[in-house]
């Protein structure tokens, strides 16, 4: 438990399900006051938002897509009126909807995906300024990917976005640490139970576990675990960072190449 997350307000944006659903529920826990937010999906955001009020705090599902800029600052403007801001997490992302390779990408799909994966953080960071500085600073999380740095197949349009992210993580961080908000990274491998699992190629699971040295895929509560650690007052000197989680899957895969037959590491 981090005593320092008690009585703080975060903004979960994709909070409804998977990876955002886990990380509401762990700052939940953590005594942290939560606002869900989704695109589309009302009930599934409905019934995280009551999953956390169970925990004893306060909790309320707010609609807003992350890819427009409009909808966003009225998000931000709900939730200054509700309380003020301590913690910002992005999580919405979308692109895996039309996967294709990078050289058939279509440009309208990219821009769709840039819009929420990239323009979407950016935007939420500004709107969220003013009201973490009201606050005395705090943390913004951004949820990463290793598609953004090593190729995934048929994952260009997230990992091209979500490696312009990785970049304002860096920016963000140099110019928002003088103002107490640290900005971070948080990059999970292969995540069993997550959205990105049943739209992408859910039988990626079977194939990666053997390759995982810690012997299991990552979950989405191994993610909030990192999360929560990122926000707390454990963390002070952390800025600029992104942390990677998968169970060593990256340090091991060239096992599944040069002996194939292995079974795994």
């Amino acid at each position: 438990m981090y005593e320092s997350l008690r009585g703080k307000r975060a903004v979960i944006l994709g909070g409804s399900r998977g990876i955002g659903r886990a990380i509401a529920l762990r700052l939940a826990r953590e005594g942290c006051h939560v606002v869900v937010n989704y695109a589309r999906g009302v009930e599934a955001a409905e019934q995280t938002a009551a999953d956390c009020r169970a925990l004893g705090v306060e909790a309320a599902a707010v609609r807003a897509d992350v890819g427009d800029a409009a909808q966003l600052q009225q998000l931000f403007a709900t939730v200054g009126e509700q309380g003020g801001l301590d913690f910002l997490v992005n999580n919405a992302a979308r692109g895996l909807e039309r996967p294709r390779p990078a050289i058939e990408q279509r440009p309208r799909h990219l821009h769709e995906t840039m819009e929420v994966n990239l323009f979407g953080p950016w935007g939420a960071a500004q709107a969220a300024l003013p009201l973490l500085d009201a606050r005395g600073g705090g943390a913004i999380v951004n949820l990463l990917t290793p598609g953004s740095s090593h190729y995934m197949p048929d994952y260009s349009a997230v990992g091209i976005s979500k490696a312009a992210l990785a970049s304002l993580t860096m920016y963000l961080a140099v110019e928002l640490a003088p103002r107490g908000i640290r900005v971070n990274g948080v990059s999970a491998g292969w995540v069993e139970g997550s959205d990105g699992e049943h739209s992408y190629r859910a039988e990626i699971s079977d194939k990666v576990r053997p390759y995982v040295p810690a012997g299991r895929n990552v979950h989405p509560d191994d993610v909030a675990a990192v999360v929560a650690w990122v926000c707390s007052d454990q963390a002070p000197m952390l800025v600029g960072q992104t942390i990677h989680i998968d169970g060593g899957f990256a340090d091991a895969a060239w096992a599944a190449v040069l002996n194939p037959h292995s079974g795994g590491h």
